[in-house]
């Protein structure tokens, strides 16, 4: 019993810890690859982490019309 409870924990975990990326790339985000990399190597600060989803979640610029 506690060997599946840590498993699905640490599963648990490591989906709210990429929360940021794993939305970036469902929504196929033109920067998922950036929001990627600051996620697993900032993410574990709070700042680093709520960036990358900051990132995810603004809405693309729309270029103007001519």
């Amino acid at each position: 019993m506690g060997t599946v409870l840590t498993v699905i924990v640490v599963v648990i975990g490591a989906a709210l810890y990429l929360l940021p990326s794993l939305i970036a790339f469902n929504r196929s985000n033109k920067d998922r690859w950036l929001i990627l990399v600051i996620n697993v190597v900032f993410g574990a600060t709070l700042v680093g982490w709520a960036l990358a989803l900051y990132l995810t979640l603004r809405k693309p610029k729309v270029p103007a019309a001519a």
